[in-house]
């Protein structure tokens, strides 16, 4: 049976220091096939987006070994960010987390399953 990929969370602004957009609940599996991004500034705006392991059972932190894309949106633009095989969380507190340019610009929501 095919995955049903659905929306893991609300939408939610990219902070301009890396941050969690979504950490994987315990016991869980979550598979991330998607990002939709809205660039709501009036210029344009770099996100980078990264694939956190935990760190001892706590959120872990992001850095250049962890990155898996960077992205310039132009003023006003979405983008769907379409992975062509899901990123797989497996852990607690594996964290998918974004950092942008300008705080409170870029909106984010994430695609996914998961497997409980």
């Amino acid at each position: 049976m095919a995955r049903q990929f659905t929306r893991l969370a609300n939408i939610q602004y990219v902070a301009n220091s890396a941050g969690s957009i979504y950490s994987n609940p315990a016991s869980t599996k979550t598979y991330i096939k998607s990002l939709i991004l809205f660039n709501g500034n009036t210029s344009a705006e770099t996100v980078k987006l990264y694939n956190v392991p935990d760190s001892t059972g706590s959120v872990g932190t992001a850095g250049v070994s962890n990155q898996f894309a960077e992205i310039v949106l132009g003023a006003a633009e979405t983008l769907m960010f379409d992975m062509p095989y899901p990123v797989t969380l497996l852990d607690e507190n594996d964290s998918i987390q974004a950092v942008t340019t300008t705080a409170s610009k870029v909106t984010v929501q994430l695609l996914g399953d998961i497997d409980s």
